[in-house]
């Protein structure tokens, strides 16, 4: 993966911003009163790196955090209700309304200056934070919102937008962005060495902000593409978007403290805290079916195989039920039968443990199919006890059956694959293909050309041919080569919006984001849910927080009342993370 800027200007970078602390603090040092900055003191280059960072890490964070546990790319086998279990609770938007405060000071200094560079950074990052505060939670304060300095209630209590209207909003600032962007860099005195350093996306720029402003617009068209009418505005798009992975608005990891590194890597936290990290076994069960060998990059193999034969024990032996010989286990099927465990598998898994059945007639399951074996989703409310498991604990997440992360790779704070990735060429291929497939005029290749290029994207930004080549080899289960990876049934187009999306999903690995939007838009991956989920569905948006609803009651009750609720709420009321805001409704999707 190719960072904006290398480590060491990272490092610095946070080492000046983010270590200073919390977002009011971290001003101390350019203001005299943290808490009332003002914009004549403050630095624009210095504001521009806090906004750039905090979003990246908000983003990233949830990325490949919740959301990929939503998407069942990852598991938590001990303490994990609301990663594996959908125990969504509400969320509270206040990191997000303090980046858009900054980012306020940011625009209003920039348009003071006459800095071109720096107004044009700040729409994109108003129209990124603005438009994931109505992807997760709907309608929100927007028009009236970041005015609390000034008097009159509606500044203080400010109105929720309507989720469109902070669409339209989004794509507005987006269009408004990119005349800040024309010309190279030399063009823009204000872009200086500190801008740069200040830039951790793209270095100062200005050609790739322009792609990234055009790259989401592409993004907010084909979100809202159930609900109107964006052909002609995809199409006139359309070639000036990410041209490859060069382009992608990521940011390194420095790695410095916990707040800085990759969330899940036990260097600032217990051991415990990165092993409860699992593969989830929708992603390992549909990697072993297609062959996919970007495995290798995602997970640790099991440490001690399974196999099921029965020659291993006494003849009419029916109570031994695992027996650990020369580094194999096998499991007796005799025994697995009268203790009620049979073979994992996603196609039975929901009536094998149907949600909310007695726990005594639900059957256990075992995975002997791979090497690299994941824990079925909501599973139970002990998964680290899954796949016969008798030596894992809550407290310490041990499992010798089931993979973990692969730990040469995320058990470290930082390294050239840790990235906070929060848009991707990958994911403009897929957009492509999927707007080609509604029949739609784009520019550079049919469907099955930008289909092709997302898949091929995806392993050269893994580096699954390159660096991991040997891993690959290694795997009698995949595949060895980008080529025989297309060539297969299972994988080379079909003229299927299900399989568009479903690659996009694999593709999203550590950054399930848009997968988390794509799935709740158009159904795909077809996902199921557990025996211990939280509820009979996944769940579909964050739902406002209790300070929220307590400080702006009015709006936020207005806000509230217009959401669709659903068989799924349970006791939770219309402010659920399992009701329907504009975006859904009376689309029918995802269920």
């Amino acid at each position: 993966m190719k960072g904006a800027i290398n480590f060491g200007t990272a490092i610095c970078v946070f080492l000046t911003i983010l270590l200073l602390g919390a977002s009011c603090k971290k001003f101390t040092v350019l203001n005299s009163d943290p808490n009332n900055i003002t914009v004549d003191k403050a630095s624009a280059d210095y504001l521009m790196a806090g906004v750039l960072t905090q979003s990246a890490m908000w983003y990233g964070n949830l990325g490949s955090g919740q959301l990929s546990g939503a998407m069942q790319q990852t598991a938590q086998d001990a303490w994990g209700n609301t990663f594996s279990q959908y125990a969504w609770s509400p969320m509270d938007w206040s990191t997000n309304y303090s980046i858009l405060r900054d980012n306020k000071f940011l625009l209003v200094k920039a348009q003071q200056n006459g800095w071109k560079f720096h107004q044009g950074v700040a729409m994109v990052m108003r129209a990124f934070n603005y438009g994931n505060i109505a992807d997760f939670w709907g309608d929100a304060p927007d028009s009236l919102a970041l005015n609390g300095d000034l008097d009159g209630s509606e500044n203080q209590f400010p109105v929720f937008d309507a989720q469109d209207a902070i669409y339209a909003r989004v794509i507005r600032d987006l269009k408004a962005a990119i005349p800040f962007f024309e010309g190279n860099a030399d063009d823009y005195k204000e872009i200086t060495s500190a801008t740069r350093s200040s830039d951790v996306f793209y270095g100062g720029d200005p050609a790739k902000w322009k792609r990234l402003a055009y790259s989401l617009l592409l993004r907010y068209y084909m979100r809202q593409s159930s609900k109107i009418d964006v052909k002609a505005d995809v199409e006139a798009i359309s070639g000036e978007v990410f041209q490859d992975n060069g382009d992608d608005f990521s940011m390194p990891l420095p790695g410095i403290d916990a707040g800085t590194s990759y969330q899940f890597a036990s260097k600032f936290q217990s051991r415990s805290g990165y092993d409860r990290n699992k593969m989830s076994g929708t992603l390992t069960m549909r990697l072993k079916d297609l062959q996919d060998p970007r495995i290798v990059i995602m997970a640790e193999p099991i440490q001690t195989p399974s196999v099921v034969d029965a020659s291993k024990f006494a003849a009419g032996d029916n109570t031994t039920l695992v027996n650990l010989e020369n580094g194999i286990r096998y499991i007796n099927p005799a025994a697995a039968a009268a203790s009620h465990f049979k073979q994992f598998n996603p196609a039975t898994y929901s009536t094998d443990r149907p949600y909310g059945a007695v726990l005594s007639s639900v059957w256990g399951l075992y995975d002997t199919s791979s090497r690299y074996v994941g824990v079925p989703i909501s599973y139970s409310n002990n998964d680290f006890s899954y796949n016969i498991n008798g030596t894992g604990t809550q407290s310490t997440s041990i499992n010798n059956y089931v993979s973990y992360l692969r730990k040469d790779i995320y058990d470290n704070p930082s390294g050239p694959l840790l990235v906070q990735k929060l848009a991707s060429y990958t994911e403009i291929c897929f957009d492509l293909a999927e707007a080609a497939l509604k029949g739609w005029n784009v520019k550079g290749g049919t469907a099955e050309d930008w289909y092709n290029r997302g898949i091929q994207a995806s392993f050269d930004d893994w580096q699954v041919f390159a660096k991991y080549q040997s891993d690959v080899d290694g795997y009698s289960g995949c595949v060895k080569s980008y080529s025989s990876y297309i060539a297969q049934p299972s994988v080379a187009f079909n003229n299927t919006l299900q399989r568009i999306i479903e690659q996009k999903w694999i593709a999203s690995w550590q950054a399930c984001n848009e997968a988390f939007m794509d799935w709740r838009r158009t159904g795909y991956p077809a996902l199921t849910i557990g025996w211990a989920s939280y509820r009979q569905q996944i769940p579909l948006r964050f739902a406002y927080h209790n300070t929220e609803i307590q400080n702006n009651t009015d709006n936020a009750n207005k806000a509230i009342s217009k959401l669709e609720t659903t068989p799924y709420v349970g006791p939770d009321g219309a402010n659920s993370c399992w009701s329907k805001f504009w975006l859904l409704q009376g689309t029918g999707k995802p269920w």
